[in-house]
């Protein structure tokens, strides 16, 4: 498995978001959301999607975690920690504190 970054589009963000039985927003609620998200995160099975996660934030102080879902025949073999690994990951390299 491989985790893509900034590559969710609202067409597949509504069907992970729906394969864990959440209620669906509107494509045009999505399609807002995704452009007021700093990165978003895609892992895949191959060429199969199989979950996702937004990060919200103030790119300073305070990140947040949302929409976070694997399909749930893909729950506990490891996708989701790939998904926050990369999460953290990408706070750490762009949102590192500045020393002074």
């Amino acid at each position: 498995m491989e985790v893509h970054i900034n590559e969710l589009t609202p067409k597949l963000f509504l069907e992970l978001y729906s394969s864990v039985g959440w209620e669906p927003p509107t494509i045009g609620q999505v399609e807002t959301a995704l452009q007021h998200t700093i990165a978003n995160f895609t892992v895949y099975d191959g060429d199969k999607p199989v979950g996702m996660v937004r990060l919200l934030g103030d790119c300073g102080m305070s990140f947040y975690i949302k929409d976070f879902a694997v399909i749930p025949s893909y729950r506990s073999k490891g996708a989701g920690s790939l998904l926050i690994h990369a999460l953290e990951k990408y706070i750490k390299i762009l949102f590192r504190p500045v020393v002074r």
